[in-house]
């Protein structure tokens, strides 16, 4: 079995970080995400704010959304 990493990046106001409602919102939809694409979360989902390439705008922030999940290695063999 593999781990891998699913997240999302979300561009949000800097007061909102705090809600705990918007959290609870973004949570979901990256545990949605996971569970559509067939996958079991194996780790805590973490919300942190992130840098990114370009900085978000004067009171903006940039958060980002992940957790990890097992996937299985399949070997085909050499048939």
């Amino acid at each position: 079995m593999t781990r891998t990493t699913c997240w999302f990046e979300s561009l949000a106001p800097s007061w909102l970080m705090h809600d705990g409602g918007y959290r609870a919102a973004l949570t979901q939809h990256l545990r949605d995400r996971v569970e559509q694409q067939g996958h079991e979360i194996v780790a805590p989902i973490r919300i942190r704010v992130t840098e990114g390439e370009v900085p978000p705008p004067v009171g903006m922030v940039m958060l980002s959304v992940e957790t990890q999940v097992e996937e299985f290695d399949v070997d085909m063999g050499a048939g």
